[in-house]
């Protein structure tokens, strides 16, 4: 008889099969195989499917085919699946090191809460992004004592009774539904906790093709948002869902920038270049 997963993996994918076989063979080579991966896909149109069953020789693997293309339906699809007591929402296309998991159980036990979250890094290691992501780390962290706490991406680890106490992710959000997640933890009286030894590498795929200053304008559009209104329930961007756009990440897509838009571009340059020679 298999021993119960500690921990539950959950997946959203949509035409991943280019990034997702490389999260499953991280998972494959995992030191401690205390989990479970669950797959929930939005229809996918590629060959996602068929080389993420190929992993299923590694470790209990659910493929789920989803009825949308919605990250929060697609999780808590997902979280409905899970037999772990801790949920780890990953995106398709982050990365994660060999003792992952082995050290994530550990740190949960040492550190005895209910809502974690990881540092994330870049595997492209330049000292612009250095900088950029030990600013947004940061950032994270401190926002953790706020009223109004943000999440590291789509990387949230958390015990399964809570998620379902909060009722797991609202689906009507268009973005942010990671930041209101954590949000309405803290409303219950549950603060994430940053895990500083426990990294998952972020995709850079998006910024490769829309271009640095026009995800930065997205993510702090989005964040202004929040903060102002509350949650984002209307598409105030184009924000796709989908590996299949960025297989060819050199082709990027031509923004025109005018107005507030060209004034925040030239803001956000002057601004990382003085944290390059501030924080370095």
């Amino acid at each position: 008889m298999l021993k119960k997963p500690f921990f539950s993996v959950i997946i959203p994918t949509l035409n991943e099969e280019i990034y997702l076989p490389k999260l499953l063979s991280d998972f494959a080579k995992q030191r401690r195989k205390n989990f479970e991966i669950i797959i929930v896909d939005a229809d996918s149109q590629d060959k996602t499917k068929e080389k993420a069953l190929k992993f299923s020789k590694y470790f209990p693997l659910e493929f789920i085919n989803g009825e949308k293309q919605n990250v929060s339906f697609q999780r808590n699809l997902g979280a409905e699946s899970a037999s772990g007591e801790f949920l780890l929402f990953l995106d398709a296309d982050c990365r994660v090191n060999t003792m992952f998991t082995r050290n994530l159980y550990i740190d949960i036990f040492k550190r005895k809460g209910l809502l974690f979250l990881p540092v994330l890094i870049t595997e492209e290691r330049s000292r612009k992004n250095r900088v950029l992501f030990r600013l947004i780390n940061s950032v994270i962290e401190l926002s953790q004592s706020l009223t109004k706490p943000l999440s590291a991406g789509g990387s949230i680890f958390i015990a399964k009774k809570l998620f379902w106490q909060l009722n797991g992710f609202k689906e009507n959000l268009y973005i942010s539904e990671d930041h209101n997640l954590i949000q309405r933890a803290r409303k219950l009286g549950v603060k994430a906790k940053i895990l500083k030894d426990i990294k998952v590498v972020f995709s850079l795929r998006r910024v490769k093709k829309e271009g640095q200053v026009m995800v930065l304008y997205k993510y702090l559009l989005a964040l202004v948002y929040m903060l102002v209104n509350g949650e984002v329930t209307s598409k105030i961007f184009m924000y796709e869902m989908g590996g299949g756009r960025y297989k060819d990440s050199k082709l990027k897509e031509k923004w025109s920038l005018k107005g507030d838009a060209a004034k925040l571009q030239k803001i956000i340059r002057k601004t990382s270049a003085f944290l390059v020679d501030s924080l370095s």
